[in-house]
């Protein structure tokens, strides 16, 4: 009996698990299978975010880079209105 065992057991250890192993090593394949299929349609869905995102914020950089350009250009414009005032009330109070 004992040689018997060992018999099937080298016979299993050449062929491989039985049947019910093969059915449940082919179900866990096919899930995941489907768990990389899901991972990968979210990867793409967070891809596609991703990309949106960066269009935003070099939209946004550029708004903020043009809004920084008019202020200092109307504080400039407003810095030379106010010296040339400065000037021109100093001149009037000299004279």
């Amino acid at each position: 009996m004992d040689q018997l065992r060992a018999e099937v057991a080298r016979l299993r250890d050449v062929v491989g698990p039985d049947e019910k192993s093969y059915v449940q090593l082919r179900a866990d394949v096919w899930s995941a299978r489907d768990a990389v299929i899901g991972a990968e349609a979210e990867m793409g869905l967070l891809k596609g975010q991703v990309r949106s995102l960066q269009a935003e914020v070099a939209r946004a950089m550029k708004e903020q880079q043009w809004v920084k350009d008019e202020v200092l250009l109307r504080i400039k414009s407003w810095r030379t209105y106010l010296r040339r005032l400065v000037l021109k009330i100093r001149r009037m109070l000299l004279k």
